[in-house]
């Protein structure tokens, strides 16, 4: 008898163990965040303010991963494949959203995410060095067209934010440049002070952590905070807006993905993360998942054609 009812307590005991494992409490362990550009660039610092803050609410870490290389589909096709169980989370940009799927074929696209919602909006902004020969932007177009294919520019990855709105902009000026590929902002901004490079095309963040100042930002409304010509200025039709999202891999289960929804949203709606994301000198965005995946699927479609437009992709 004594066997049986140890028996039975051996098996109500795995019942137990089985059942609490099942039902714990998500996150119960570290969850990843996959960055897919370097540290310490305009990709990286957002996503660190976000995951410091939502960690503080989910009571475990968020650990930063930077996966570098490809402009960006490297780390994107990792989290588009990673297990969608909520313990590997992505912070994307446009660029590797929407302009890359256009340039080859990836194993992503407009189905392959659950958006957890929108973090940051703000305008691509070309910049150059604070030593340049130029001072604004008319002494710059002035300068440029007097020496076809002499001046460079530092671009991230062909066909992304870094690239494709200077071509625009040289398209309507009718400038030469050259473009040479680098892995991150912080390489490109090297290059930049030893004056191997003219020009990079960035978010605004990169202006206050580098020896650079702006010449145009890509965009028909101006940021306060943006002494520079917008597109509008200029009579360029063109808006290129870079925007982060908090994503998950498709088929996150519904429970998880509340969770961490209800704490990023919570968290972008707080003081503590506009005053940090505004000394960035980035615009907070908040937007729900499903308004998020309709814009995102616009954007895809609206950058595929700009794309086009600029390189013919």
């Amino acid at each position: 008898m004594n066997k049986i009812f140890k028996k039975m307590g051996l098996t109500l005991a795995c019942v137990l163990m089985v059942t609490g494992s099942a039902f714990a409490a998500y996150p119960e362990r570290p969850i990843t965040m996959i960055v897919p550009f370097g540290a310490g660039g305009s990709n990286d610092l957002p996503a660190r303010v976000l995951a410091g803050l939502m960690e503080k609410k989910l009571g475990q870490p968020i650990v930063i991963q930077n996966v570098v290389g490809a402009g960006g589909t490297q780390g994107t096709t990792q989290i588009a494949q990673a297990k969608p169980d909520g313990y590997t989370i992505g912070f994307d940009p446009t660029g590797a959203l929407c302009l890359q799927p256009h340039m080859k074929k990836l194993p992503y696209g407009v189905d392959s995410f659950q958006f957890i919602g929108m973090a940051t909006q703000q305008p691509v902004v070309l910049m150059t060095s604070k030593k340049a020969s130029w001072k604004n932007l008319e002494e710059m177009v002035e300068i440029v067209k007097k020496a076809p294919g002499k001046y460079r520019v530092g671009i991230s990855g062909v066909g992304n934010m870094s690239h494709v709105p200077v071509i625009a902009l040289a398209k309507h000026y009718g400038l030469q440049f050259r473009y040479v590929p680098y892995r991150s902002t912080p390489e490109i901004m090297k290059e930049i002070a030893a004056d191997r490079l003219q020009f990079h095309a960035d978010m605004p963040v990169a202006l206050s952590q580098y020896d650079v100042y702006g010449l145009i930002q890509f965009s028909d409304k101006k940021v306060d905070n943006l002494p520079m010509p917008n597109s509008a200025d200029i009579g360029l039709n063109k808006n290129f807006i870079m925007w982060q999202a908090c994503i998950a891999p498709k088929g996150i289960p519904t429970d998880i993905l509340k969770i961490l929804v209800d704490t990023m949203r919570e968290v972008v709606n707080s003081k503590e993360y506009a005053d940090a994301i505004h000394r960035l000198s980035m615009n907070v965005w908040w937007m729900e998942p499903d308004e998020a995946q309709k814009f995102y699927e616009k954007e895809f479609v609206s950058y595929g054609e700009a794309l086009k437009d600029a390189i013919g992709k």
